[in-house]
């Protein structure tokens, strides 16, 4: 194979690698921060010119169903975003049930290129080059 293909094939690879690496220590440093900052009291800390601010916040989930059964349709209608389930619409579309005309009239289409990054078929996942 081509040497700059291969150059910048292993560099991509090993730039994930990294990556990995990279978020795993930066899970664990939080987690450790977490920790530390519980047992001694910390809020909030200055160190050297960083200013290190815990702001808990919280994550909802809602049970859609069981709140369009609970609450009046425009009210639902008001505080709830409708969104395309892009496998249903793709079927929808090759069942014959949108018509072209509607296809182009709502859908835009921006391009771009993402790089998929498989173990070949019958190969290991790479794993981190030790030193």
């Amino acid at each position: 194979m081509n040497k700059e293909i291969d150059k910048a094939t292993e560099a991509f690879l090993n730039s994930l690698t990294a990556k990995e690496q990279a978020e795993l220590a930066h899970d664990e440093a939080r987690e450790l921060l977490l920790a530390v900052y519980a047992k001694h009291g910390v809020e909030t800390l200055d160190y050297e010119e960083i200013n290190i601010k815990l702001s808990p916040s919280d994550r909802r989930s809602f049970d859609i169903e069981k709140l369009r059964d609970l609450i009046s349709a425009p009210l639902f209608r008001s505080v709830t975003k409708p969104s395309i389930d892009t496998s249903a619409w793709d079927r929808a579309v090759k069942e014959g049930k949108v018509p072209n005309k509607v296809v182009k009239a709502v859908v835009s289409v921006t391009s771009s290129v993402r790089v998929l990054v498989r173990p070949a078929k019958g190969a290991v996942k790479p794993t981190a080059k030790t030193a």
